[in-house]
């Protein structure tokens, strides 16, 4: 589960002498929070594209997983931090900065309906000089969107399977 070593490792209140120390400590935090998420990221997708599958442990959640998730991590920080306003705070903008960072990584990997997909396009054209069909492009794209979202109505179905476990 995402909560207990999520607030062992992440939630900390920061404290920063100046606001130029605030601005290069949560500059290196994302950076570091970056290059986790696309390591794991990177490390999960290779697992799973030699044949290996997912790796023991990890498992995908949707939107259903990640609300599960925020609240459980809310509720953790309230109860081990005494109910302290700062850790709480603290705790869901290091939950908020975690997902955005994390959709970031995802947007970015070369799949054609994602940003990374379309600066795939944007390279080939370049190296090839000239544009690509844009009725290949299209199909390309609505085949890659088919997939993305079968992802995310299974990835879905997983977390109310998982949701009903914990009723």
């Amino acid at each position: 589960m995402l909560t207990t070593n999520y607030i062992s490792s992440h939630a900390k209140v920061m404290h920063a002498s100046s606001l130029a120390d605030g601005i290069v400590k949560s500059f290196v935090a994302v950076k570091d929070l970056t290059m986790v998420t696309a390591t794991a990221l990177y490390g999960l997708l290779g697992s799973i594209l030699s044949g290996k599958g997912m790796p023991a442990g990890v498992s995908m959640s949707g939107p259903i997983g990640v609300i599960q998730s925020g609240a459980d991590i809310v509720a953790a920080s309230s109860s081990s931090s005494r109910g302290s306003t700062a850790a709480v705070v603290s705790a869901m903008a290091m939950f908020a900065s975690t997902i955005s960072i994390n959709l970031a990584v995802v947007n970015s990997l070369p799949l054609p309906a994602l940003d990374g997909g379309q600066l795939v396009f944007v390279l080939i054209e370049a190296v090839l000089r000239r544009k690509i069909d844009q009725r290949v492009q299209e199909n390309i794209n609505s085949v890659a969107l088919l997939l993305l979202l079968f992802l995310s109505l299974s990835t879905a179905l997983g977390d109310i399977g998982l949701f009903g476990r914990f009723l």
